[in-house]
């Protein structure tokens, strides 16, 4: 019986641990049901050539289109401007600027989506382990129940950057005016700011029984 990595998305009729294992691993080369196509607003040629991507939380799925994203850093405005008070895309949750590619030989080769560049929008992963609680010293990373997802209390951060060096993907970034560390907890702000429906994201209902 092959495990639930191989299995293609037949139908929506999977478990949130079904789904979890699949996009942990990719879509790439999975035969996508035209019923989750259409929910994911994508093609399965999408799907086969890497351009869409997944990141799963605790509140949903954030979908993320690379052949969409046009770099105007919009969700990054939002994001801060709505969770912070001001804007900076340094210390935004979701995080585009630090993600060009300029193709394998480098600036000039053309080998990004658009000729030379390929903007990759990122957040947050909300590991199963996540290192960013374990090596915080004071304690400040924990699972919110008011969020739903492992978050900062604000409260008691004080900005000494380790879960920022922790962090595989460096998600977890320290705000420069505040002196304090925050990470993505899906309030949506970024996928509501976003003019080409780069960013877009689903209810778990929608996806799993």
């Amino acid at each position: 019986m092959p495990n639930n990595a191989e299995r293609p998305f037949l139908d929506h009729g999977l478990t949130r641990l079904d789904f979890l294992r699949i996009s942990g691993k990719g879509l790439t080369g999975l035969a996508i049901a035209p019923s989750l196509l259409s929910l994911f607003g994508c093609t399965q040629e999408d799907v086969d050539n890497g351009n869409v991507g997944l990141i799963t939380t605790a509140k949903g799925v954030l979908v993320t289109k690379r052949a969409r994203c046009t770099g105007c850093h919009r969700c990054e405005t939002s994001c801060t401007t709505f969770n912070d008070g001001s804007v900076g895309t340094f210390f935004s949750r979701i995080k585009i600027h630090r993600n060009y590619y300029f193709g394998d030989d480098g600036i000039g080769s053309g080998g990004g989506l658009y000729g030379d560049l390929n903007f990759t929008p990122d957040t947050c992963r909300q590991c199963k382990d996540p290192q960013c609680l374990k090596v915080c010293p004071i304690g400040a990373i924990s699972y919110s129940e008011k969020d739903g997802c492992i978050a900062v209390d604000h409260r008691r951060c004080i900005g000494c950057s380790a879960c920022t060096t922790a962090c595989p993907w460096m998600m977890a970034t320290v705000n420069t005016q505040t002196k304090k560390s925050s990470k993505c907890i899906l309030c949506g702000e970024c996928a509501n700011a976003c003019p080409t429906g780069a960013l877009t994201i689903i209810d778990w209902k929608d996806i799993t029984v």
